[in-house]
């Protein structure tokens, strides 16, 4: 590992880990995209990613437990769940991965320069 990667280890958030953790799974990132539409009933996001309400269940709690995911009842009937995305916890994936993207551009950048640098250089000696 670089520099730069031992740096970007070292400044992630603890969170991120969880958050990684719970978007590892295909059903989880399924219901975040579903909820990045609108909030949805338990039922309804079951229905949505083809999962038996006890799985969904499950996920949820993963979920919710890394911040993800919030839920909320109504007013009318405490019984239901709206669950919704919570849009600030994945500002911390978002900027890890930014901070990934940016290594990659200058390793990627270093390459390219030094492609060129070599494909000049053997031009010259013909």
């Amino acid at each position: 590992m670089g520099v730069a990667a031992d740096a970007l280890v070292q400044r992630a958030p603890l969170d991120l880990d969880e958050s990684f953790a719970a978007l590892a799974d295909t059903t989880r990132r399924d219901v975040i995209r579903a909820l990045m539409h609108k909030p949805r009933r338990a039922g309804e996001l079951a229905r949505y990613v083809a999962v038996s309400p006890q799985a969904l269940s499950r996920h949820l709690r993963v979920l919710r437990r890394a911040g993800l995911v919030v839920d909320a009842g109504l007013e009318e009937d405490a019984r239901v769940r709206i669950y919704s995305v919570r849009p600030i916890a994945l500002e911390p994936v978002q900027e890890w991965l930014w901070q990934v993207e940016d290594i990659w551009r200058r390793q990627l950048q270093s390459f390219k320069t030094y492609a060129e640098s070599t494909h000049r250089s053997r031009r010259t000696r013909s």
